[in-house]
């Protein structure tokens, strides 16, 4: 490939990411991940942000539908509690789906807001890979980074519908 090219966006990619967004919005907020890990393919590729001081953390992209489970079924309870993730701006490129998100919640006991870019590849129907990129937001009060009224401010009204309720 020699320059970038650019496709009309596949509908049926469209759907998918929304529903697999919808699934994220919902295990964010309840810790009920199925609706997500359904939309996967079974030999999905998973990138996503974990530090590396996680217990049991896992390193690079995650492969498969069955690591994706465990590792999603693992990390919310103890960590996140009643995350409100909105999808604010949306990108497609044929089967590839980009959400841009704010998500706000409490994080091991801390109020955080943060942004988050989700980049869904859609084959047969499936997530075929995700990566999750985060802006990390500074907890620092001299900063205004910490304060989730910040990380509001950054976007306009979200476009995609908020969470369903469990």
């Amino acid at each position: 490939m020699d320059r970038l090219e650019v496709q009309p966006p596949d509908p049926r990619a469209l759907e998918v990411a929304q529903a697999a967004f919808a699934g994220l919005q919902r295990g964010a907020a309840s810790g009920e991940w199925g609706d997500f890990v359904d939309l996967l393919a079974d030999d999905v590729r998973i990138m996503i942000p974990v530090p590396s001081t996680e217990p049991g953390a896992p390193e690079g992209v995650l492969r498969g539908r069955a690591t994706a489970e465990a590792m999603f079924g693992s990390h919310h309870e103890e960590q996140v509690r009643g995350a409100r993730l909105e999808g604010h701006r949306i990108a497609a490129n044929g089967p590839l789906v980009v959400v841009e998100a704010r998500v706000e919640g409490n994080l091991g006991g801390e109020d955080v807001a943060n942004h988050f870019v989700f980049v869904f590849e859609v084959r047969g129907g499936l997530i075929a890979s995700m990566y999750e990129y985060a802006a990390w937001t500074a907890k620092s009060a001299e900063s205004g980074w910490g304060d989730p009224a910040f990380a509001r401010e950054a976007f306009d009204a979200p476009v995609l519908p908020g969470p369903v309720p469990a």
